[in-house]
């Protein structure tokens, strides 16, 4: 192959499994290892500055920017999907979110099927990756490279959430990714020293100082090399040529739930009928590719305030360069404090075993951004709150859009395609009003904005929510893993009817974890290198 040595694996993309398994492969000396990271390296500082997040999570340079396919079930209306394209991949762009998901998650998977995966058995994981601000415990870890820790906001209108959701009878947490998920808490980051903890900066960082990895950026793979049905090799493309290398042990694809089976059907692996309409030949008739996609679909309350408060004054450009600064010299000050410091996991039937509904909280409305006297007047003071449905009934699908690699996936995520889901983002709109409507809220409680006070019945909520409904990023399981022969790859992650190639990312998982996935991916992408290695698992921790 062209100019480029072989190595013994091959990683397809940088993003949160990615520079995991980079990190964990390459602990033995003799192994090589390269990562193809489509996007560009993670230089821009905004990056690293927590509230830097609110430009680079919609800047195209970081971003893949995809659009989805009308949605039928929410009146035809097109939703932006921001998944990160540069080093760090959506770690790199999201919103620092540190939430494990309920250990019944996991226990539901090994009931699925997928042996070694209760929560006793990832446990372990959790806590190898972890090193928690709060010291290690059962639950904890304190030694890992990740760093996490409860926000350090605690003014006075974040304990006004607190309490108001207290008030409204529900339950507060001290840790949600401890003993008990369900109630109302502190979010929990991946920052450390007024840092974002990125997993590039956690783990493909400190890899790359080590002689047997590589890092090739702006460097797009546009297929997989086959001889018959064993995977050598890649094609990529960077600076406008094509290149080739081979892998001697494993391809290991990790561009997450829209990139991964985009590229498994660019390759021809993928429903054969659909390889065929678009001119490629078929290695491999997989029909699950592309299919089971889910996402945790989300709506949102705003309310005025009705007085004013420093929120909004800290985004005056002034203000927020110098907070900038402070942030990225001494990492203090309000930038070094990721946005959105409350959050709830909240059944909306208490016959549930789990929560089903999980809420964000911040003191800024969704028009908020930086603004100077004059020049442009700052938006309307206002606080949002959002909610989303962890467990979705609705299936969408990934299918391609042609055989031309440069051309995005095709995403339709068939939101609301069942009553069930349609109740539950009608019950996060009345939860929300009942939290805000709680004494605590009295002395900030300014009008409602949106939906309104017009909207009132059913009917109305579910016909603002088709017009409102926007996706909390969590897309998932479009590479199903499972025991079951229609599964895409095997409990080992192996692409099923395919040597040489395995799929490590959030579209293995059959189903979404009730929380953000950052965390839960990472913990895949570690357990998935004892497995690659052929190392024993971690023994399990029985809580």
């Amino acid at each position: 192959m062209n100019d480029i040595a072989s190595f013994d694996y091959v990683i397809v993309g940088g993003g949160s499994a990615g520079c995991v398994l980079a990190n964990r492969l390459s602990e033995d000396p003799d192994v090589r290892v390269l990562v193809l990271e489509a996007g560009k390296p993670d230089k821009d500082w905004l990056i690293h500055v927590p509230l830097g997040v609110g430009k680079v999570w919609r800047s195209p340079k970081h971003n893949w920017d995809y659009i989805s396919d009308p949605e039928p079930h929410a009146d035809n209306r097109e939703i932006w999907h921001p998944r990160g394209k540069v080093v760090g991949g959506s770690s790199s762009i999201n919103m620092m979110a540190y939430v494990r998901g309920h250990r019944g998650d996991y226990d539901r998977w090994r009931q699925m099927g997928l042996t070694g995966w209760s929560y006793a058995e990832v446990l372990p994981y959790f806590k190898r990756l972890e090193n928690f601000a709060g010291g290690g415990d059962t639950y904890r870890g304190d030694s890992g490279s990740l760093r996490t820790r409860i926000t350090r906001a605690d003014d006075e209108f974040h304990r006004a959430y607190l309490a108001a959701g207290k008030a409204a009878g529900y339950p507060v947490t001290e840790d949600f990714n401890g003993a008990r998920q369900e109630g109302f808490a502190s979010q929990q980051f991946n920052v450390a020293h007024g840092r974002r903890y990125s997993a590039a900066r956690a783990f493909l960082h400190p890899a790359l100082k080590r002689p047997n990895v590589s890092l090739r950026t702006e460097a797009l793979v546009a297929r997989v090399i086959f001889e018959g049905t064993r995977a050598i090799g890649v094609a990529f493309k960077q600076n406008g040529q094509e290149h080739q290398v081979r892998a001697e042990r494993d391809i290991i694809l990790s561009g997450g739930a829209y990139n991964s089976p985009h590229l498994l059907m660019l390759s021809g692996v993928g429903p054969a009928d659909h390889l065929v309409e678009h001119g490629i030949p078929i290695v491999a008739d997989r029909a699950g590719v592309g299919q089971n996609l889910q996402d945790h679909p989300g709506t949102h309350v705003e309310y005025a305030f009705s007085r004013p408060t420093d929120y909004i004054q800290a985004l005056r450009f002034d203000r927020l360069a110098v907070n900038m600064m402070r942030a990225w010299f001494f990492g203090s000050g309000p930038a070094a404090i990721p946005p959105g410091a409350g959050t709830a996991f909240l059944k909306s039937d208490p016959a549930f075993e789990l929560p089903d509904l999980q809420f964000f909280f911040r003191p800024l409305g969704f028009g908020a951004d930086m603004w100077f006297p004059v020049i442009k007047p700052h938006a309307p003071e206002g606080f949002t709150f959002r909610g989303c449905q962890l467990r979705p009934e609705s299936r969408g699908e990934i299918r391609l859009a042609s055989s031309d690699p440069f051309r995005k996936a095709r995403v339709l995520n068939n939101f609301l395609s069942t009553e069930t889901d349609r109740k539950a983002l009608r019950d996060c709109v009345k939860i929300m009003r009942e939290v805000i409507s709680q004494a605590p809220f009295d002395p900030w409680r300014g009008a409602e904005i949106l939906p309104g006070p017009d909207v009132k019945t059913d009917a109305e909520i579910d016909a603002f929510v088709r017009q409102d409904l926007g996706t909390i990023y969590h897309p998932v399981g479009t590479c199903r893993m499972g025991p079951d022969d229609a599964s895409v790859v095997d409990l080992d992650f192996r692409v099923r009817g395919i040597e040489g190639l395995r799929v490590i990312d959030a579209s293995v998982m059959p189903d979404l974890v009730g929380g953000n996935i950052n965390a839960p991916v990472m913990m895949m992408a570690d357990k998935a290198s004892d497995i690659i290695r052929g190392k024993p698992p971690l023994p399990p921790i029985e809580v």
